[in-house]
Formats: structure tokens, sequence, C-alpha cells
């Protein structure tokens, strides 16, 4: 095995900021996932650009079967390395050995409920991964995982509503993440629906909901979704398909609730019939929908994409109200109390 946490890193040479990297059959995975002095059951790959080379490659950097040594860790964390890689062909072990380290840390009492929160929401990001991209993960027992997580990250939400701020802040990255997108959108879900004073097993639903909405876009090509530039109509069309893509994926799962599958193929509706897919109008939006389309567009906007830097809050929450002023895009009732929601928390 050539391993190169055991040689000399170039620290110019790896690729700190996760991109698409499902589309080359990997993920990534937080450094603080791989717990010092224990086996690791799969491969862990760096994702490195070699000078002169035309992309990236994945070398591998610990094989499966050794022991995470402490000085590997001290050395990706000099060079500011916030995640390492695994391939998806190996997800199965991969989310096995974070279920097993995370009932550790759900039992550490000496860690706080917002750290506690972090690592629930590395594993519900790398279920996400895992079921946007392996169709033989998608199964009703992982949609039952996905509500576990959900329900102890509701805990830590309503038990102090402060704490989504903390949460959210985790996963930021410079580029553009859809399953980060899904995380936030996700969390924002579960905490305005608390706000709203929803039942716990409602929120939950919404919040799987929330965490899938945008799955029929792993169905859209790569090229698509990193332009940096204006889309083409055809382009555009493709993108307008992810809702109805993302529906057939998951309309067959008893376990997720009816409201939930409306969010997925009516988040892009808007109330004055200019949305897609079908050009739905407020009356005929599920309110599910409207309320994601709120979230969804607040999430957006303050986070860079690779044709635009983030909006602030303020920036965000008053293109968004323009643009309900001038189209009635949004709901009013959920836009109104969406902005009351985060000057309250």
């Amino acid at each position: 095995m050539t391993d190169n946490l055991q040689q000399s890193v170039d620290a110019s040479e790896i690729l700190i900021i996760p991109g698409l990297e499902e589309a080359e059959g990997y993920g990534p995975l937080p450094l603080r996932n791989l717990t010092l002095k224990q086996e690791v059951p799969f491969d862990v790959y760096l994702k490195i650009k070699k000078k002169g080379a035309k992309g990236p490659q994945f070398v591998k950097g610990c094989a499966r079967g050794d022991i995470y040594r402490q000085d590997w860790n001290q050395k990706l964390l000099k060079l500011k390395i916030p995640c390492v890689y695994v391939s998806l062909a190996e997800m199965g072990r991969v989310m096995q050995y974070i279920h097993h380290q995370l009932e550790l840390v759900l039992g550490d009492d000496t860690l706080s409920e917002v750290e506690k929160g972090v690592r629930v929401c590395d594993a519900t990001h790398m279920w996400a991964i895992n079921f946007f991209n392996r169709e033989e993960a998608r199964t009703a027992e992982e949609i039952n995982g996905a509500l576990h997580f959900l329900d102890y990250l509701f805990t830590v939400i309503k038990d102090d509503p402060h704490n989504i701020w903390q949460l959210l802040q985790v996963k930021r990255h410079k580029g553009f993440r859809l399953y980060t997108h899904c995380l936030h959108v996700c969390l924002l879900g579960l905490a305005f629906t608390t706000y709203l004073g929803w039942s716990r097993k409602k929120v939950l639903g919404f919040g799987l909901g929330a965490l899938i909405h945008d799955i029929g876009l792993t169905r859209t090509p790569r090229a698509i979704l990193e332009k940096k530039g204006a889309l083409t109509a055809d382009e555009m069309l493709e993108i307008k398909r992810h809702p109805i893509d993302g529906g057939r994926m998951v309309q067959g799962f008893v376990n997720l609730r009816w409201e939930a599958l409306q969010m997925v193929l009516q988040h892009h509706e808007n109330g004055d019939g200019s949305g897609y897919p079908k050009g739905l109008k407020s009356a005929t939006i599920h309110s599910w929908a409207r309320i994601c389309r709120v979230l969804d567009s607040y999430e957006a906007m303050t986070a860079k994409r690779p044709w635009r830097a983030a909006l602030e809050p303020k920036d965000a929450l008053w293109t968004m109200h323009s643009d309900w002023k001038r189209s009635k895009v949004f709901d009013p009732s959920y836009l109104k109390t969406f902005i009351k929601f985060l000057a309250d928390t």
C-alpha cells in the first residue's frame, strides 16, 4: 500500500474545499469522525491535485484495517484539512462505523449537547450522501435511521433554539455542496416548525422532507450544477426536472409522509404560478412545500455558490420580501413568520 500519511505531504497539493466528489465515486468525511488509535474498517483517501494535472486525484492515505494514528491526525490538522474522503462503494462500512462512533459520542457526558449535535449533523450529512447516490441504500430501514438522527437534532434545537446557529455554521464550505444545502434546510425546518408549535412527529416528518427535497439534483449533469455563468434554456430545463425526478426516487417509501413527498415535488412552485415543474399557484401548493420554498431560498441566498457570493441574512430577507411584493413568489404568512423567527432566535 502507498500510505500518504506516512510520507511527506505537500500541503499545496491537497485540495481543502470539497466539491462534487460523488461524481468521481467519493464522499467527504469530516476528520473529527475518525477515532484515534482504533482500526478504520474502510480506506481513507486524500484529495490531491498535482502540479500540471488537469484534475484532482484521490490517493489512499490510510488503508482499511489500519489503526488511525495520532501523528497522522496531527499532520492533517496542521495542514488545516477539514475532511478526508471515502469511497461510495464502501459506504455500507462507513455508515456502520459512523453509527458505532456516534453511540459512543452520545454516551460521553463530557461533551455538550451542541458538540454531540455536531456529530449527529455529520452522520446525517453522510446519510444523505449515501441515500442520494446509492439506490441500494434507499430502504425503509435507512429512512428510519434518518428519523433517528433528526429526533436527536430536534431535541438539541428544542432545548435551546439558539443552538440552531451553531449547528448551521459547522458545515459551511466555500463551494456548492448539495448535501450541505439539504442538511441546512432540514435544520432550519426543524427549528422553524418547532417555533410554529408543531408536534414532534410532524416536525420530524417535515425535517425528513427537507433533508431529501433536492435528491433529484443527483440526476442533473454535474457540469450544469458547477457552471459559473448563466444557464442556457436547455440547461435550465434540466434543472427544472429535478423535483419530478426526486419525487419518483422517493415516492415508494411508506414511512415518508405524503406531505414530505409534496415538498420534494413542489418546493420550486411560486405563489404567482411562475414556478416549476407545474406552475401551481398558492391555493394548490401544499403548505409544507410553501414553507420549504421560504427556507430553501433563504439558505441558498446566504450560502456561496460557484456563480455568486453569499448574501448577508438581512440582504437575503430584503430580497425575498421584494420578490414577494413584486410577484407574490412566497407565502406571505410563512415569510412574515420566518422573519420573526429569525429575529426571535
